[in-house]
């Protein structure tokens, strides 16, 4: 399913972690929906000024898989609303002051952004 032009909802559920665990990464209609915020209004428009794919990391975490991973009880992954992808030149700052964000993190070889 496409959440965007360029990003599907597999790719956004897709985790090692759940795999490697036997973790069924279960979501939502609400959540589905959130995702396909964070993509239109954050994910795209960051890959449409650089001219690159943006690979995602982390997108959408079920309670169990999060706590697998270490994430915060809280969140914004447990609710569509986050991705994790490659720290790249001049993406942190891009997002910082041109898009829409309600947390953005320097993760040191990734950024966490949030809608």
């Amino acid at each position: 399913m496409k959440l965007s032009e360029h990003f599907t909802l597999e790719e956004m559920l897709r985790s090692e972690t759940a795999e490697k665990k036997g973790i069924e990464n279960r979501i939502n209609a609400v959540e589905v929906n959130n995702l396909v915020r964070l993509c239109t209004k954050v994910l795209e428009p960051l890959r449409e000024h650089f001219h690159q794919p943006i690979h995602i990391n982390s997108g959408f975490r079920c309670q169990a898989l999060n706590a697998a991973v270490g994430g915060a009880k809280d969140s914004y992954h447990t609710k569509g609303r986050a991705a994790d992808i490659p720290m790249h030149p001049g993406w942190l700052a891009y997002i910082r002051d041109h898009l829409p964000h309600t947390e953005l993190i320097n993760e040191g070889t990734w950024i966490h952004v949030a809608l």
